[in-house]
């Protein structure tokens, strides 16, 4: 048995994946992500100042002793394709490079989707199902066959475009609502019944899924975790109306404040589209899906020896 990890540059935070293989068999053992202070402030081709690129190279030396900490034998490290929106993020990429050894794959769009349904390939045997991955900026929708969609709309940028505060007002939820319903009229979506299943995979599902637990005293019993798209839409309801959202958002997804409401209200409304009320949350994505790719020999890509 050994173990391995790899971080995942994307243009809201940095995240850490480590996970124990044993011939064929990954399991993935500790999860952590460091949103960037700067990420509401992302927009195209903007430059880093260096305090926030020194920020990426502190949260990199932080992970790299992590990995020490933990016994890994070996980092990989990829940055994610929406990482192209960053002036000159190639450049900072190499200063991460020269001051760790670290080589990062640049992934592209196909490469992620490729990941992302390697890693939650056992749900193929769910019928006609949507695997629908919440991005920052983006929330792509596949099918484990051939369909693949693109809608330009995610937590992060509703939250930028449409939340004057922290958590959405009654008003901004509605403004919120016509601009989703919006997106999803432009993305060329499937028909209502082309799905009748859903798997929501990324770091908003799961923090959608911790908000709704919570919520209904659900226990994780490491299990499937499933949600009850009416039980969503009542989530949805008491988090824009309810005076004590906030401490159910602060206990549960204190990291996603901003952009958590916003996530959930997104996938209330794609799920209302299609008519799916059979929704699985997946913790795997593109980390796990690269990272089993490794580990099975499927894709090759240089690493660095960690020493303990």
């Amino acid at each position: 048995m050994k173990k391995v990890a790899l971080i995942d540059y994307s243009s809201s935070s940095v995240s850490l994946l480590i996970a124990k293989t044993e011939g064929s068999v990954m399991e993935s053992i500790l999860h952590t992500r460091t949103p960037l202070s700067f990420a509401s402030s992302i927009y195209q081709d903007r430059e880093l100042t260096e305090i926030e690129i020194l920020e990426i190279l502190d949260i990199t030396d932080s992970f790299i002793i992590t990995c020490k900490e933990n016994g890994v034998s070996k980092l990989y490290a990829i940055a994610s394709a929406n990482l192209s929106n960053i002036k000159g993020i190639d450049s900072i990429l190499d200063m991460v490079t020269k001051k760790t050894g670290l080589e990062i794959a640049k992934l592209d769009m196909a490469t992620e989707a490729e990941a992302r349904l390697f890693a939650n390939e056992r749900y193929h045997i769910l019928p006609h199902s949507a695997l629908i991955d919440f991005g920052s900026t983006t929330t792509k929708i596949y099918s484990f066959s051939d369909y693949i969609s693109n809608v330009p709309l995610g937590p992060l940028t509703i939250s930028q475009d449409y939340v004057s505060e922290v958590i959405p007002t009654q008003a901004e939820a509605k403004s919120i609502k016509a601009a989703i319903k919006e997106a999803l009229d432009e993305a060329n979506l499937p028909e209502e019944g082309f799905f009748e299943n859903a798997v929501l995979a990324g770091v908003y599902a799961w923090a959608i899924y911790q908000l709704y637990s919570e919520y209904y005293k659900l226990e994780y019993n490491h299990g499937e975790m499933i949600i009850q798209y009416k039980k969503l839409k009542k989530l949805a309801k008491y988090l824009i109306k309810s005076e004590e959202r906030s401490m159910l958002i602060l206990k549960k997804a204190p990291e996603l404040m901003k952009q958590v409401v916003p996530a959930v209200l997104l996938a209330k409304e794609l799920l209302k589209r299609f008519n799916i009320n059979n929704i699985v949350i997946s913790d795997l994505g593109v980390k796990e899906g690269i990272l089993k790719s490794i580990v099975l020999g499927k894709r090759e890509q240089k690493g660095i020896e960690i020493e303990g």
